[in-house]
């Protein structure tokens, strides 16, 4: 566990509990291979519109695995650099691999800026997730352990098992764990049994769970992308969820 990241999110989670999610509908493959550049600083440039705007009305950016793909690493270190430490910034890497490949990836995620990452805690702690979190550790970043996750098919299997999975990722020395806002009583459960970790839930606004409801089930951090991202006027989008969450928790 990082002190210094825990110390950070908890201290942002005081001025804001909005955490906007980028993925951009952008696919440069699919374009010819000499527009591919300019197509990627131009929806990079767009992602730094966007930051700049919310500024003081989020806490942080959950950046996922389509945009990285899409923009390259490059171009994030760049976006995260725009931000001037002001925002905590969290790699959506839904990381699954065994320990060897996680900690490869997370010293690129690091690297380039990234405050935290995303693992899986179905992975397993030795050998896997506690190979990044030493890693975390050593850098001042952090980890979160994805537990249950926010559609319908989780409840098939994974989210049957989400008290043994948070137990895996405590075990490990996680910071906090992901949950879904689209089921609540999974993070009021999470919440008793763990009552010091940071819990950020997805699945707000566009997925059908109201604005505020996963921070009255006792998220620290709503995950909230398209409904701010895709509207014509972000910050304002942005200023009204804020508004409608207060008060929650």
């Amino acid at each position: 566990m990082s002190r210094s990241f825990l110390e950070r999110a908890t201290k942002a989670a005081r001025t804001s509990r909005i955490i906007v999610a980028f993925d951009p509908v952008f696919n440069p493959y699919a374009k010819p291979r000499e527009e591919r550049a300019r197509e990627r600083k131009n929806v990079a440039l767009g992602m730094e519109k966007i930051l700049q705007e919310l500024a003081g009305i989020v806490a942080g950016a959950k950046i996922g695995v389509p945009a990285i793909f899409a923009l390259g690493l490059d171009e994030i270190e760049e976006l995260i650099e725009s931000a001037g430490g002001g925002l905590i910034f969290i790699c959506d890497s839904k990381m699954a691999d065994i320990g060897h490949v996680n900690r490869l990836v997370a010293e690129q995620v690091f690297d380039v800026g990234f405050d935290a990452l995303i693992i899986h805690a179905a992975v397993g702690r030795r050998g896997a997730i506690d190979e990044v979190v030493k890693l975390a550790d050593e850098r001042g970043k952090g980890v979160l352990g994805l537990c249950a996750m926010s559609h319908p098919g989780a409840s098939e299997h994974l989210n049957r098992h989400m008290d043994e999975l948070l137990g895996i990722a405590a075990s490990a020395g996680v910071d906090g764990f992901v949950l879904p806002a689209t089921f609540p009583d999974l993070i009021t459960r999470a919440r008793r049994a763990h009552p010091s970790s940071l819990i950020l839930s997805p699945g707000v606004g566009v997925q059908g769970a109201p604005f505020g409801s996963a921070a009255s089930a006792g998220a620290d951090f709503e995950i909230i992308g398209r409904s701010i991202t895709g509207d014509p006027d972000p910050a304002r989008r942005a200023r009204e969820i804020a508004e409608a969450m207060r008060g929650a928790g």
